[in-house]
């Protein structure tokens, strides 16, 4: 008994682990770089991991060196899969194979354009493939068919109720197998090569309820059926003669043509009535029993309701309307200078209202005048006593020879428009004791009364590059501290805190931080001026960047006290090396992206410190097993210099030993206990990287291009 149930567990454990097993998990695989399988049921998400992307910082054409669309000329669906929806833009594809499991296909894009042969399993009993098109078994659906250069006439068979797909394009067979392909700019090609299709005639049958989405050129369209094509109510204006039982379809293409006259102003009868032929148009259709003197309106303004009023305020716009005794599908209304028309549509045609409603007119504030502020006199701007804002004055004059602000002014400042009050002169006398936008002023001389004032505004001159001369009666020069330059020399510290004694640098990331600071002195009065590029560097305040362009810093420094800059006598020197000790030469640009490896015990930071050297791969290398457990991205510079990538994001897709092609979540390769590692799973035999980026602040460079590697044993 205990055996008997012992098998009977063994049985259906099997059975049922045969079964989770028979749904492959895997997306695609690769046979021979020619044959895709689909071999597991595909959603729109699965299918776009594998779709070109719609990121514009990478050329399509890069997409094509990385991931092989190029190479697959075959689509093989594996038996079991019952739907795949095609996000992927195979452009030389040649042969689709079809199982009798599949029953759902969907192309987001459209057919493969080289697609020349359909191969359906008899045995399918949802498909049917007849004279290059495929329809469902009972063929009343046609799904595709196959791109052709021939112009011919088109009828689709009277069985048809639902057209999903007619090609539009036509791809000449010589233009698509080329084998420089990787190399071209993949928009450039489409755009190059492609030959609009056009047919003579096309004819959809009586029984059609469902037309493509699109429509291809045409010179004339035959609808035999009643139900309106969606495509016809896009079509303002037909370039075809066009023959259609419907004409509640004919009667909404000359409404809207009305329409489009009315609303955007475009000039009548851009319709020619004469290539429009419909059996049942008959405008005795046109209802005109709603016709009558008075009219009772009601529009919703945002949050107010406008009862039958003939205007509404300025800045206000009229989101919907009601009349009384006519359905509000049948109202249509638009705003021309000023001026609120209300239409009713019927049939074919649009009657206009005896309704206005008018846009009341802003009212204009006058303009703020000199005279409002000041007196003007031989170039000499006074503004009176009592005015404590000088907002921004359109009719400003471009500068003065001098400017007088008086005690009360108190902020110079900026209007609605955010345009700033500039004040240029060659004097200004400011007799105010706080000044808020002082730096709206460009003078050659400063007079200023207020101590205070005078402090800042020497500050600011100093730190913003500028020189004028500012003179403060209240000033006192004895209360600079000259004992200042007999201080002990600034300290450097890294960021762990410790002391740097030689400032011997390489340089790592585009650029470090260290911190600098001078004992009893306030880190905010404390400066570091760049000899070498003979300009203020920066105040140092906790950290200080480094600018890596290749140069050897002479480094100055001073200290802010009172009213002046005074230089220390200290000075250090900041020498840029590479890793091998030589002088750094160049700047930070970095040339390639590779993968290196990184041995236990260390991490990137103190690899690149040490004078071990660094294993490092290019895209299109192959990496032994024994490394591909500890990989980290890294950058090659145009010095010859390497660095780490600090990157935080990319995309992994993947081909396994048993040729199995699918994209992997990021976390599948990171390590579990560092997560800046790489670690590459065993299955594996070559795997994409792409959309690889980082923060812009590290390397001003947010993304990297496509790698592709090999994973050997």
């Amino acid at each position: 008994m205990r055996k008997t149930l012992f098998y009977l567990f063994v049985v259906i454990s099997f059975l049922s682990f045969g079964s989770i097993e028979a749904k492959q998990k895997n997306l695609f695989r690769l046979e021979n770089d020619t044959i895709l399988h689909i071999c597991s049921n595909l959603s729109e998400m699965d299918c776009w991991t594998f779709g070109v992307s719609d990121d514009n910082s990478l050329s399509p054409s890069d997409y094509f060196t990385t991931y092989p669309y190029w190479r697959i000329k075959n689509i093989v669906i594996d038996e079991g899969v019952d739907s795949v929806y095609f996000g992927l833009y195979l452009i030389s594809t040649k042969r689709l194979s079809i199982p009798s499991s599949l029953k759902y296909l969907y192309f987001f894009q459209e057919v493969p354009p080289g697609l020349e042969e359909v191969r359906l399993n008899a045995k399918n009993p949802y498909y049917r493939w007849e004279n290059g098109t495929l329809y469902n078994r009972d063929k009343t659906q046609l799904y595709f068919m196959l791109p052709s250069a021939v112009d011919s006439v088109l009828y689709i068979p009277e069985t048809v109720e639902q057209v999903w797909n007619i090609p539009s394009r036509y791809y000449p067979k010589d233009t698509l197998y080329l084998k420089d392909l990787p190399s071209r700019h993949w928009e450039g090609f489409l755009d190059r090569y492609p030959i609009d299709r056009r047919y003579s005639k096309i004819v959809f049958p009586k029984h059609c309820k469902r037309y493509p989405e699109y429509l291809p050129a045409c010179d004339s369209l035959i609808i035999l059926s009643e139900h309106c094509p969606e495509f016809l109510t896009r079509y303002v204006m037909p370039k075809f003669y066009l023959y259609c039982l419907s004409d509640s379809a004919i009667a909404h293409i000359l409404q809207e043509n009305l329409w489009d006259d009315i609303e955007w102003g475009r000039s009548s009868g851009s319709i020619d009535r004469g290539k429009i032929h419909c059996p049942n148009y008959d405008i005795r259709k046109r209802d005109t029993s709603w016709m009558r003197d008075n009219y009772r309106l009601t529009c919703v303004t945002g949050s107010d309701t406008l009862e039958n009023g003939d205007s509404i305020p300025s800045g206000r716009s009229i989101q919907s309307v009601k009349i009384e005794g006519i359905a509000d599908e049948n109202v249509r209304f638009c705003e021309n200078k000023g001026r609120y028309r209300f239409y009713v549509a019927t049939y074919d045609t649009l009657y206009q209202l005896p309704l206005e409603v008018f846009v009341k007119p802003k009212e204009r504030k006058p303009k703020p005048k000199w005279s409002d502020f000041g007196e003007v006199r031989d170039s000499v701007f006074t503004i009176r006593e009592g005015v404590d804002s000088l907002l921004y004055l359109r009719d400003m004059p471009s500068s003065f020879r001098k400017v007088i602000l008086p005690k009360s002014m108190h902020y110079i400042g900026t209007d609605f428009y955010s345009i700033g009050t500039h004040i240029t002169c060659d004097s200004v006398f400011i007799y105010s004791d706080s000044l808020d936008g002082a730096d709206y002023i460009d003078a050659h001389y400063y007079y200023v009364e207020n101590e205070q004032l005078y402090l800042s505004i020497r500050r600011w001159l100093m730190e913003s590059d500028r020189s004028a001369v500012v003179y403060c009666p209240n000033a006192d020069i004895r209360k600079r501290d000259m004992t200042l330059q007999n201080m002990n020399k600034p300290v450097w510290r890294n960021g762990k805190g410790n002391v740097i004694k030689d400032l011997t640098y390489r340089p790592k990331a585009s650029c470090s931080y260290l911190q600098v600071e001078l004992e009893g002195m306030n880190y905010q009065d404390f400066y570091v001026l760049d000899c070498n590029r003979n300009r203020f560097l920066r105040r140092v305040f906790i950290r200080f960047v480094f600018i890596n362009d290749g140069k050897t810093d002479e480094l100055e420094y001073a200290v802010w006290t009172y009213d002046t800059l005074l230089p220390l006598r200290q000075k250090d020197t900041l020498k840029l090396v590479k890793r091998d000790g030589t002088p750094w030469t160049g700047g930070y640009d970095w040339k390639e992206c590779v993968l290196y490896y990184v041995p236990k015990g260390t991490t990137s930071r103190s690899l690149l410190d040490s004078k071990d050297s660094i294993l490092m791969w290019r895209s299109g290398d192959t990496i032994p097993r024994r490394y591909a457990n500890r990989l980290a991205i890294g950058l090659i510079l145009t010095n010859g210099e390497f660095d780490y990538s600090s990157f935080t994001h990319c995309s992994v897709v993947c081909l396994d030993k048993r040729n199995y092609f699918r994209g992997v979540w990021e976390s599948e390769f990171r390590d579990a206990n560092n997560g800046w590692l790489w670690k590459i799973p065993r299955q594996y035999k070559e795997f994409w990287l792409d959309d690889i980026s980082e923060f812009g602040q590290d390397h001003c460079h947010s993304r990297y291009p496509p790698m592709h590697f090999y994973v050997g044993r």
